[in-house]
């Protein structure tokens, strides 16, 4: 089921910076069912949620532009030129990493292409074009539930993540993204998003609702830079990994109380993991279901494992 593109994705979650380093190879072994449970989970949320992730970012963007050039009509800003004190390198960069290229479409909707050149946080290479479709609306902190953003994937987006052999490429085929603002929150709503595997026999269609809160309300950049995000939400259906029968491992997904750094790394909160169809191998996977839960102390991320009747660490 493609794990290696798991464990590379989800290098940011790499075990070796939580656990101990007295703790035994043997206390780990009845977990790693549920640690891949998790990986194929989270490397399929993550894939499914790059059209959300360019929308949020460039609201970010947008945002940081009004709060620059207050008098400035934004489809006047050179979106390219925009910095923060203390930082050589433009905001556009920094939020969508070097060789993007954003293009404002006539109608106010924008175009985002990626390159695939530049790594992004996430740890994603991303080639190709998505479009955010404003609805005449130009700031995301104006939106409702009636006056979305929609995010689309334009034909021929791929998403890849290197091993030790090269790239692994995911091609992303569709779905819908909505963004907007419910008061206290942004609400991102996922619908069909599908993605495969190069040459793989099944695509995805995953599905999700996720509410995220910045330090700042309307989500300007230099008011959010280095802080967290408040999320929480769920997703599920059926993956881009390949259950026993040939066809789509179904999954699911449950955040609460979640904070996220800008990398996607979560920092504090609970995760549930689940396979949700019985296309899997039952003798390696003694249950369906996995939780992480997560803390910091402000300096040292930790977590704790939850799977099968065991847990680790286990103090």
């Amino acid at each position: 089921m493609n794990k290696i593109f798991a464990t590379i994705v989800l290098a940011a979650f790499a075990l070796s910076s939580c656990i101990k380093e007295d703790d035994s190879y043997k206390e780990l072994l009845p977990l790693r069912p549920g640690m891949n449970i998790y990986s194929m989970t989270m490397t399929q949320n993550a894939v499914a949620m790059q059209p959300a992730n360019a929308g949020i970012r460039l609201a970010m963007l947008l945002a940081e532009a009004a709060k620059q050039y207050p008098e400035t009509e934004l489809k006047d800003v050179d979106l390219t030129k925009l910095k923060i004190e203390g930082n050589s390198n433009s905001v556009m960069t920094l939020l969508f990493t070097a060789g993007t290229k954003i293009e404002r479409q006539a109608d106010g909707d924008y175009k985002i292409t990626y390159n695939g050149d530049y790594q992004q946080y996430d740890g994603f290479f991303l080639k190709g074009s998505m479009l955010v479709k404003t609805g005449g609306v130009e700031q995301l902190k104006d939106t409702n539930g009636s006056q979305t953003w929609q995010v689309e994937i334009e034909e021929g987006l791929t998403l890849s993540a290197r091993d030790v052999n090269g790239l692994i490429q995911v091609n992303m085929e569709g779905g819908s993204t909505t963004l907007y603002n419910e008061g206290l929150s942004y609400t991102i709503s996922l619908s069909g998003i599908s993605a495969s595997f190069e040459n793989a026999s099944v695509s995805s269609s995953w599905r999700g609702d996720f509410s995220l809160r910045g330090v700042n309300a309307d989500l300007v950049y230099s008011e959010c830079r280095g802080k967290d995000f408040k999320v929480s939400g769920e997703a599920s259906g059926p993956s881009v990994y390949v259950g026993s029968d040939s066809s789509n491992l179904r999954l699911g997904y449950y955040l609460s109380s979640g904070s996220v750094y800008r990398s996607g790394q979560i920092i504090e909160g609970t995760q549930e993991c689940s396979f949700e169809s019985y296309n899997y191998d039952t003798s390696g996977y003694p249950s369906p279901d996995v939780k992480y839960v997560w803390s910091n102390d402000g300096n040292k991320l930790y977590q704790k494992i939850y799977y099968n009747g065991y847990v680790y660490p286990k103090n």
